[in-house]
C-alpha cells in the first residue's frame, strides 16, 4: 500500500499534458494612436467569441496584449514559427504606413512570463513600434 500512493501521485503528474499561453504585445512609442486588428487561426480561436476579428486601439506611449491563445506544450521560443497561431495582423496609423517587417522574428522581443510545474507556462512576444517604423 505504501508503494501504491507514490506511484499514483507520479502517474497524475506525468499524465497531464503541459500547457502554454502565448501572448502577443505591441508597445506604441509613437506620438499617434495605433489600431491593431488580428485574427487567430481557426483552431486557436475561443468558441465563445462572437467575432473572429479582434481590434485593439493603442494610445501613444502605451502597450497592450492584442491577442493570446493557449496550446499544449511548454515555454520555449518558437523561432521563425512564432506567428503560426495567428492568421492576420494589421497595424494602422493615421497619416502613416508601417514599414517595419512585423513578420520577422528578429523584430520581436521574447520573454517567459511564467513557468511552473503546477501552472500553465506563459510567454510573451513584444513588438515595439516607434515613429521610425512608419513612413
Amino acid at each position: 500500500m505504501k508503494r501504491i500512493i507514490p506511484l499514483l501521485i507520479l502517474m497524475i503528474f506525468t499524465s497531464c499534458d503541459p500547457g502554454v499561453v502565448n501572448k502577443y504585445v505591441i508597445e506604441n512609442r509613437t506620438k499617434s494612436d495605433l489600431k491593431i486588428e488580428s485574427i487567430l487561426d481557426y483552431g486557436k480561436r475561443n468558441i465563445t467569441e462572437k467575432d473572429s476579428v479582434k481590434t485593439v486601439e493603442l494610445k501613444p506611449k502605451t502597450e497592450s496584449i492584442f491577442t493570446q491563445y493557449g496550446e499544449i506544450g511548454n515555454a520555449h521560443d518558437k523561432g521563425i514559427d512564432f506567428l503560426n497561431g495567428i492568421d492576420t495582423i494589421i497595424i494602422k496609423k493615421v497619416n502613416g504606413k508601417l514599414t517595419k517587417n512585423i513578420f520577422n522574428r528578429k523584430n520581436w522581443k521574447y520573454k517567459v512570463l511564467k513557468s511552473g510545474l503546477f501552472s500553465m507556462d506563459e510567454v510573451e512576444y513584444k513588438l515595439i513600434l516607434t515613429e521610425n517604423d512608419f513612413e
